[in-house]
C-alpha cells in the first residue's frame, strides 16, 4: 500500500487480485472493488457502526506503532490498548469484523446468523462466532527482511482479506471462516451454527498464538 509524503494512502501502486478483478486500483475510497455491496442501511453504516470503526482505527494505529514489538509478545493486554473501558472497545473491534463478515455473507447471498445481527445491535455476546487474533511467523520473517532491506514500514502497510471457506452440514450452510490481516497479524472470525464459544473481548489478556506453516 503506497503513501504520499504527508502519510495519505495513494492508490497508484495498490494491486488487487481476486476472482473477478486483477489490476491496479484506481481509487481507495469508492468503487465496487474496494467496498462490499450496499447491504447496510445508511443509519447502520453511518451512525450505529461508528464506534466499531473507531475501535478498529485505534487498534490499527497501536499495531503500526508497535509493529516491531508485537510479534515477540505471547499475550495481548486489552487494557494496554484501550484503557479502562477495554472490554467494550475490544467488543466493538469484534463488531467491526462482525460487520465485515455480515456484509460478505450478504454479498454472497448467504444467511447472516441471527446471533451476529443481535451482536451488532448491542448484544454483549455472539456465542456462535469465535473472534481471535493470531500471528503469522512467515509474515514476521517477511516483515523483518523488508525492514533490513531498507523498507521503513515493512509489512505494516500490507492489509487484506484472507480466503474465506464456507461449510455445510447435511446440505445446510453451517459455518464460515472470515480472515483479515494487517501485516503479520491475522484477525479471524469463525461462525459455526449452534456453537457456544468465548472471544477476545471476554478476557483482559489473550494469547497470541502462532499460525502453523499450513
Amino acid at each position: 500500500m503506497a503513501r504520499t509524503d504527508d502519510g495519505t494512502i495513494a492508490p497508484d501502486n495498490v494491486f488487487k487480485k481476486s476472482s473477478d478483478y486483477e489490476a491496479t486500483l484506481q481509487s481507495l475510497k469508492k468503487g465496487a472493488q474496494i467496498r462490499w455491496r450496499k447491504n447496510l442501511c445508511a443509519n447502520c453504516n453511518n451512525n450505529k457502526s461508528q464506534p466499531f470503526d473507531r475501535s478498529y482505527d485505534h487498534f490499527e494505529a497501536c499495531l503500526v506503532e508497535h509493529i516491531d514489538e508485537i510479534f515477540g509478545w505471547e499475550r495481548l493486554d486489552w487494557q494496554t490498548v484501550y484503557g479502562s473501558d477495554w472490554q467494550e472497545r475490544a467488543r466493538n473491534l469484534a463488531r467491526y469484523f462482525g460487520k465485515q463478515l455480515g456484509c460478505m455473507l450478504a454479498t454472497q447471498q448467504l444467511r447472516v446468523p441471527d446471533e451476529l445481527i443481535e451482536f451488532l445491535n448491542g448484544s454483549e455476546r455472539c456465542p456462535s462466532v469465535l473472534f481471535m487474533l493470531q500471528i503469522n511467523p512467515r509474515a514476521v520473517e517477511a516483515h523483518e527482511k523488508m525492514r533490513s532491506d531498507g523498507f521503513e514500514t515493512g509489512l505494516s502497510d500490507f492489509v487484506g482479506l484472507l480466503e474465506a471457506t464456507a461449510y455445510e452440514t447435511r446440505g445446510v450452510f453451517s459455518g464460515i471462516d472470515y480472515g483479515y490481516h494487517i501485516g503479520y497479524l491475522w484477525f479471524i472470525a469463525q461462525w459455526r451454527a449452534d456453537a457456544d464459544v468465548t472471544s477476545w473481548f471476554d478476557y483482559q489478556e489473550i494469547d497470541l498464538p502462532r499460525l502453523s506453516n499450513e
